[in-house]
């Protein structure tokens, strides 16, 4: 298997001190790369020191709108700096707008996203985008600065197939996590059937969301297995070929996992 985990969050309590079985277990299943998402100025952090002590450890950096009451425009700027001199720093985020858990005030959630989606537009990296019950605000930033090139993914995505469209119309990426192998995922499983093959990606968003037949249990990197083999058969595909694909795509977004020719 060519595996990709797009989103994971190995600098969450419940995984940071496993890391070296986590990552032997994920190698085990197939996985090649591994994206670890910070999430707040502590987890920035602990992620810069995660990465060095696996060459398959990438990483992006970035405030999530639940912790936006934590940003300020002097913390999210000692991002920069990592992100311009560190290649394994592979993209902006988590950032975006969150409708249902309003942890932080809306107001300071998008003063954070827009911040964020300029700073990674400088940068020319892409973003990883939160997004729940926040379409139309989301949606509405993403397309202006789509225009002027920044390229993204909205991660874990549970929309609906209309909300696929306007995002795959700006020539972003959608990415599934375990979620999509629920049982009363049936309209989620529609949308996975149809995202176009080089715009589709797949992720754990560990520690949550572990996949059926794990659901309830701890998710890590190596339970992508299942929810690869589970779209792949939504979307009458090997299961390898599809790996292949979705690594393709990881690769193609995150231009900075490629190896160096």
């Amino acid at each position: 298997m060519q595996l990709i985990d797009t989103h994971c969050h190995l600098v969450s309590d419940k995984l940071k001190n496993n890391l070296p079985e986590i990552i032997e277990r994920a190698k085990a299943c197939g996985v090649q790369k591994i994206i670890n998402i910070a999430y707040d100025p502590a987890t920035i952090t602990l992620a810069q020191e995660q990465i060095k002590t696996s060459e398959i450890l990438y990483a992006t950096l970035g405030i999530q709108p639940h912790d936006a009451s934590q940003f300020t425009i002097e913390e999210a700027e000692k991002i920069r700096p990592i992100a311009l001199n560190n290649q394994k720093i592979v993209g902006i985020g988590e950032i975006g707008l969150d409708g249902h858990y309003t942890l932080s005030p809306m107001g300071k959630q998008i003063e954070c996203f827009e911040y964020f989606l300029q700073m990674a537009l400088e940068l020319n990296l892409p973003i990883v985008v939160h997004m729940r019950e926040t379409h139309t605000d989301v949606y509405s930033r993403i397309k202006q600065f789509a225009k002027k090139g920044l390229k993204g993914v909205i991660h874990c995505f549970t929309g609906t197939l209309s909300e696929a469209k306007d995002y795959l119309a700006e020539d972003f990426y959608l990415s599934f996590s375990g979620i999509v192998t629920f049982k009363n995922a049936i309209d989620l499983q529609e949308v996975a059937k149809y995202i176009p093959e080089n715009r589709i990606l797949i992720e754990t968003d560990s520690p949550y969301l572990s996949p059926v037949p794990l659901r309830g249990k701890t998710n890590e990197p190596s339970h992508i297995l299942h929810t690869c083999e589970f779209i792949a058969k939504l979307r009458n595909i090997n299961s390898e070929n599809f790996a292949k694909v979705t690594a393709h795509n990881a690769e193609t977004l995150f231009y900075r996992l490629r190896s160096p020719d």
